[in-house]
């Protein structure tokens, strides 16, 4: 058989696989189709060829997909980092700005109660110095006024009475001076009121008398 009739042989084989030649040719370029029928390639072959480029194309395309619905999937587990951070922001927020509400609701309350400790102490004082600390009666008012600073303690209520440190401005009120020898400038002599704090939030700076030499 020559080469002219095995190329037509080739070729009547690819219409009777394919259906058309027309459409191997535009399937596969009319050069590079010209080429398998003129070395002598079999309809056969081509079409498995023609198969294998046809699943190379499907695979290149998945491929394709594949990064498209990786990307689209960063972008959705970077989104919702994010969320989840403004979620923890935002509860965390909400967190502290309600304890600061029930700590300025504890110090207002608190504040209006240093009235009523103030006199249990002006109370106990005079017992002391009238030395009563037996009479029953002040034995009461002491019980009283210990419970009471038990609870303030436990609601984390510091009393501030800084008698011999160092005078600070933040926390103490200065309202009366005496030169006093041997002692530092700017130590606190006597406290004449108490001051208290609940945290980080004053309730009261302490008055106090202070150490200045002229």
């Amino acid at each position: 058989m020559s080469k002219k009739d095995k190329k037509n042989k080739n070729y009547e084989e690819l219409e009777n696989n394919s259906g058309n030649g027309e459409d191997l040719e535009e399937m596969m370029g009319t050069k590079e189709f010209k080429e398998k029928i003129a070395r002598g390639d079999t309809g056969e072959k081509i079409e498995k060829e023609l198969e294998v480029e046809e699943l190379k194309k499907e695979i290149e395309l998945l491929r394709e997909e594949l990064e498209n619905c990786k990307k689209i999937e960063e972008e959705y587990i970077d989104r919702i980092k994010r969320i989840q951070a403004d979620y923890d922001n935002y509860r965390k927020r909400t967190l502290k700005e309600h304890l600061e509400h029930i700590k300025r609701a504890n110090k207002d309350l608190i504040e209006k109660l240093l009235p009523v400790i103030d006199n249990f102490e002006i109370a106990l004082e005079a017992g002391e110095k009238l030395e009563k600390q037996e009479d029953d009666f002040y034995k009461g008012v002491k019980m009283i006024y210990d419970n009471l600073m038990e609870l303030l303690k436990k609601e984390n209520v510091k009393v501030i009475n800084p008698v011999g440190e160092e005078f600070n401005p933040e926390i103490c009120d200065a309202v009366l001076t005496e030169s006093v020898e041997g002692v530092e400038e700017g130590r606190i002599l006597e406290v004449l009121r108490k001051g208290y704090m609940i945290d980080d939030f004053l309730i009261r700076p302490a008055v106090v008398k202070v150490c200045k030499h002229k």
